[in-house]
């Protein structure tokens, strides 16, 4: 089982191009964020005020059940959907899989990034003293959250997948999307752009001829891991 997993990380390596270069499914000419997202609200302003508020709400209030789930959440890996896809959805046993969503993910962070660095919002624990992340701290900018948009875009690809399952992928999404608030190191309004850019880069990854190629053997292997038939 070891060797298998070391398998596939090479195989992961192996195929993942230089980001520097570009996206693995996508460029940034086709999709820029900070041209379709609204900024995100100022720090001094209502709307984060009241967002501020919530998370000190929720830091009273929040159980350590709800303090490890969002400790867990920080990785973002598709494998934290392993709850919803049954005892089979491993790396080990599924390396296209696990190839296929290391570049899938990867492009997250190169559509992302840029516009989290632009707007540079400040982490709630920056914004106000009173706020204790119960997760990693992160000074990078806060909007959009990279975990949220993570998030809905592996359950839309997962969900095409094995639509089968599209419900639970899409609450499991919710929840990971919504620890990032429970462990306060996000706003709300991070997480609802999250959960917009999320769905723009599955859009427009889904168009990429290559990404056709990689999703059809990818499904093959996972819907054949699950034991579903086509």
């Amino acid at each position: 089982m070891r060797r298998i997993a070391v398998l596939s990380t090479l195989l992961v390596l192996l195929i993942t191009p230089c980001l520097a270069d570009g996206g693995n499914y996508i460029t940034r000419e086709q999709l820029d964020l900070t041209k379709i997202l609204a900024p995100p609200p100022a720090t001094d302003s209502a709307t984060t005020q009241a967002e501020i508020e919530q998370l000190l709400a929720i830091q009273q209030s929040r159980t350590p059940e709800q303090v490890a789930a969002a400790q867990a959440d920080v990785v973002e890996n598709v494998f934290r959907f392993a709850e919803v896809m049954g005892p089979n959805f491993t790396a080990e046993k599924l390396p296209v899989v696990t190839a296929f969503f290391a570049r899938v993910d990867a492009d997250e962070g190169f559509i992302v990034d840029p516009a989290k660095d632009m707007w540079k919002r400040p982490r709630p624990h920056l914004a106000d003293s009173r706020i204790k992340p119960a997760v990693k701290l992160s000074t990078s900018g806060a909007y959009p959250s990279g975990h949220a948009s993570f998030a809905y875009l592996t359950a839309i690809v997962l969900a095409n997948m094995v639509p089968e399952k599209s419900a639970a992928i899409f609450a499991r999404a919710a929840d990971y999307a919504n620890n990032r608030i429970v462990g306060g190191i996000h706003y709300a309004s991070d997480i609802q752009a999250g959960r917009i850019a999320g769905s723009l880069i599955a859009a427009q990854e889904m168009r990429d001829p290559q990404f056709q190629k990689d999703f059809a053997a990818a499904k093959t292997e996972l819907r054949h891991a699950l034991g579903y038939a086509d």
